[in-house]
């Protein structure tokens, strides 16, 4: 195992497969809702087209999100850096076209989706990648496309600590600092949320006890 974040990150969700697809097939989260507003505003922006192209980052198992944007008619691309979260993902959604690898060496067509979204994945980065990640997401989506995502909320350039029994990264800006990250890059940035997850009702043990995120929806600008 490599002791970089991305060999951390890798080693982690390599290893806690099973447990994981549990936890998050299990677990309350915000992720559909904004998942289901990016459906939305694509289908109000897009009615003569009714299979937009999405892109997912970090899409674990697959559940709930892959599946979900299937279900939806949705042309779906999503990339995980676990090889072993890709196989679980590609079992599950055989649908979708699968990419593994660390998401900042993707390599697409500039406006090649209708649609990004990335659910707890972006704070795995060291946020000293982060804006170049945002550039490059702006970068693939096309005129008006939608980006969903949840960032964390907390100031701290390393976190390191434990995830379902293994060692894990994290690294993130303040709220104020991601909308700004946000703006720079070009995003309109359609709404936000700053909420506790589990509603704030998780238990001790609970992997994401005591955690908060900021939910955002933003647009690419229309070209003028």
């Amino acid at each position: 195992m490599s002791d970089t974040p991305e060999g951390i990150v890798e080693y982690a969700y390599d290893n806690i497969t099973e447990w994981y697809l549990q936890w998050v097939s299990s677990q309350k989260s915000p992720r559909q809702r904004y998942t289901q507003l990016l459906l939305d505003q694509l289908q109000h922006q897009q009615q003569k087209q009714p299979s937009p192209s999405i892109l997912e980052l970090g899409c674990g198992p697959g559940i709930p999100i892959v599946k979900m944007l299937l279900d939806h008619g949705a042309q779906v691309v999503a990339n995980d850096i676990s090889t072993k979260q890709i196989e679980m993902a590609r079992a599950r959604c055989p649908g979708a076209t699968f990419v593994a690898g660390d998401m900042t060496t993707l390599a697409f067509e500039p406006a090649s989706f209708n649609g990004v979204v990335s659910f707890y994945t972006l704070f795995h980065l060291p946020r000293s990648k982060l804006k170049a990640m945002l550039m490059q997401i702006y970068e693939w989506l096309k005129p008006g496309g939608v980006f969903v995502c949840n960032l964390a909320t907390l100031d701290e350039e390393e976190i390191h600590g434990e995830f379902l029994g293994y060692g894990m990264f994290w690294s993130s800006y303040g709220v104020d600092e991601n909308r700004e990250l946000l703006t720079e890059v070009g995003f309109e940035v359609l709404q936000v949320e700053v909420l506790q997850a589990g509603d704030g009702k998780l238990e001790e043990d609970e992997p994401d006890f005591d955690a908060e995120f900021m939910w955002v929806m933003a647009r690419k600008k229309n070209s003028t």
